[in-house]
């Protein structure tokens, strides 16, 4: 078991440098400009390294597990590969939004179409309206995680650590309940994200990019789908996605009660506007990590009593909504970050606007997100 996870970790950590010396000869750059939170130009598809550790992790386990608790990896695998070349694509050349969505789509019921047959015929199978909820529900799910996960990936290491997270939460799943899919697919996204990390933080210098943006958000929305399809509750199973979920979606229903065109690029994100705040990538990187943490512990209780189980969530809905407050609350903390165009004392004149941070700058054909 540690082999594979050892393998994920190892060829990521050994293939980052190659990959990077690679995309500064193709010209992936992300430059700095107004949008930037980085410095410096940054390289981007360092997902293409975490991909490959994927790959590696994934054939380790099929040499060495066979039997009745061989892992079902062949959804996590097309996931990571089909989606990573889309994202490859957008990183190095680019793909209009339409495009990009269709692809998106119909690879999502693809994949989806594999977990759900891997759950059939392996043992035991779910039940019937399980079954159905899931193949209604999944291709959706997918398409939308993944532009989630994409979204959400604008600070150092806050998509790694994130990964991580959830990996490591999907490994405890599965190795509690006897699930050897889930606790594989688990440990190999927590092994692979873990050795991209020192390349993203604290300081960046390479970044996912579409390609490791993409392939990530996929393989854990795999991973929740066959959880679900194995019997985790759905809080236990959405628990590592919860907090990029609802910063997402309530970025975008702000955005459009407020009128703005909420496909244009900004930085209204709560991570984005603790930045804004005074925040440094580490503080705020943390922050998130401790907050889904918290939420995967709650979200335990969905195995015990129905009274602790609706407690637990309201828990977790109190966490989620004070995650959501915190910008405004550092904002108190920090008015002048919380204004960029208020003077300061004793200043002559007043300081400059707030421009809009990112770890991307996406090519004019990539449709900006929420």
């Amino acid at each position: 078991m540690l082999g594979a996870p050892a393998a994920a970790c190892i060829v990521t950590l050994a293939a980052t440098p190659i990959v990077t010396v690679c995309m500064h000869r193709l010209a992936a750059i992300d430059e700095v400009t107004a949008r930037s939170s980085h410095q410096a130009p940054t390289p981007r598809g360092g997902g293409i390294a975490v991909v490959l550790g994927l790959f590696a992790g994934v054939i380790v386990t099929v040499l060495t597990r066979s039997g009745a608790d061989s892992p079902d990896l062949l959804p996590l695998t097309a996931a990571a590969a089909l989606f990573g070349l889309i994202g490859l694509a957008e990183d190095i050349g680019g793909v209009t939004a339409m495009r990009r969505l269709a692809l998106h789509t119909a690879t999502s019921f693809v994949v989806a179409a594999m977990a759900v047959l891997g759950a059939l015929l392996g043992g035991p199978a779910p039940g019937l309206l399980t079954v159905l909820l899931v193949t209604v529900a999944a291709p959706l799910w997918i398409t939308g995680f993944v532009n989630v996960f994409n979204f959400m990936d604008g600070i150092n290491g806050i998509s790694a650590v994130t990964a991580a997270l959830a990996g490591g939460a999907f490994t405890a799943l599965g190795a509690a309940h006897d699930l050897p899919t889930v606790t594989a697919g688990g440990v190999l996204v927590a092994a692979a994200s873990l050795g991209f990390l020192p390349f993203n933080f604290p300081r960046a210098r390479i970044f996912l990019g579409d390609v490791g943006s993409y392939a990530l958000g996929a393989v854990l929305a795999v991973l929740t789908v066959q959880a679900v399809l194995a019997g985790i509750p759905p809080e236990a199973a959405l628990a590592p996605s919860a907090l990029y979920l609802a910063d997402t979606s309530a970025t975008l229903a702000r955005r459009i009660r407020a009128g703005e065109q909420w496909y244009s690029p900004h930085r209204s994100h709560a991570y984005q506007r603790l930045t804004i705040t005074g925040w440094s990538h580490p503080q705020v990187t943390g922050f998130v990590a401790a907050t889904s943490a918290v939420l995967v512990v709650l979200s335990l209780a969905a195995f015990g009593p129905p009274a602790g189980r609706l407690a637990a969530d309201a828990a977790a809905l109190v966490v989620l909504l004070a995650y959501l407050g915190a910008p405004r609350w550092a904002a108190g903390r920090h008015p002048f970050a919380a204004h960029p165009h208020a003077a300061r004392p004793g200043t002559p004149t007043p300081a400059p606007p707030a421009r809009l941070p990112t770890q991307r700058h996406p090519s004019p054909s990539r449709a900006p997100g929420p």
